[in-house]
């Protein structure tokens, strides 16, 4: 039987409390704690898994198996990767805004053209103005395809339908589930959040 309880969320920096405080204690804000309402499950305990057991095994018993990797086109990132991107992979990429990340992702586009299509999932910027930037930088590729969405489970059906090569989504954090009650950390009017800035590529 699922239980639901109330906790108290700051908006600033989600710091959650079981009860309301005026100041956040992780980020010093005051008056910014909301009201959200959670649904616990019980999960079920070992003795009521189905009778399976997690039986560890020892490592040399298992045989590894040389990974097929996908060239980004660019040298120092392949190496920063180990070679390359691993297909059913995640690489999260971070970094302070404007130091060039979508401008990377939409070059690393380009330069695997030709190995199936590219689904580029923006939840920032326009179609129009991530047309600007591959104009800018010379991309011309009929490999890549413009999604902008921030409902998750819509970029997945699309990403169903596509069956793209990869899967751009920029940025992670403005995306968000109609199955999750949780409420987006949001930044102050007129400042963007350093610290939550990361672009995802999904191979």
């Amino acid at each position: 039987m699922a239980k639901s309880k109330t906790v108290f969320v700051c908006n600033e920096c989600g710091y959650e409390s079981g009860k309301w405080l005026g100041k956040c204690p992780a980020c010093n804000s005051w008056n910014s704690f909301y009201e959200q309402k959670v649904v616990e499950t019980k999960s079920k305990g070992l003795s009521q898994s189905d009778g399976k057991v997690a039986t560890p095994q020892t490592l040399n018993s298992y045989e590894a198996k040389e990974t097929i990797r996908t060239h980004t086109g660019f040298n120092e990132l392949d190496r920063v990767l180990g070679g390359g991107l691993v297909k059913g992979s995640l690489v999260l990429l971070g970094g302070e805004p404007g130091i060039g990340k979508s401008t990377l992702i939409l070059q690393i586009c380009d330069k695997i053209k030709g190995d199936g299509k590219v689904l580029y999932v923006s939840g920032e910027e326009s179609a129009e103005q991530i047309k600007l930037r591959a104009d800018r930088l010379g991309i011309s590729n009929e490999d890549i395809l413009f999604l902008g969405e921030t409902n998750i489970e819509l970029v997945n059906q699309a990403i169903i339908n596509v069956n793209p090569k990869l899967v751009i989504i920029d940025s992670i954090q403005t995306m968000y589930s109609e199955e999750i009650t949780a409420a987006a950390r949001k930044c102050k009017p007129g400042k963007r959040d350093y610290k939550s800035s990361y672009e995802s590529l999904q191979i």
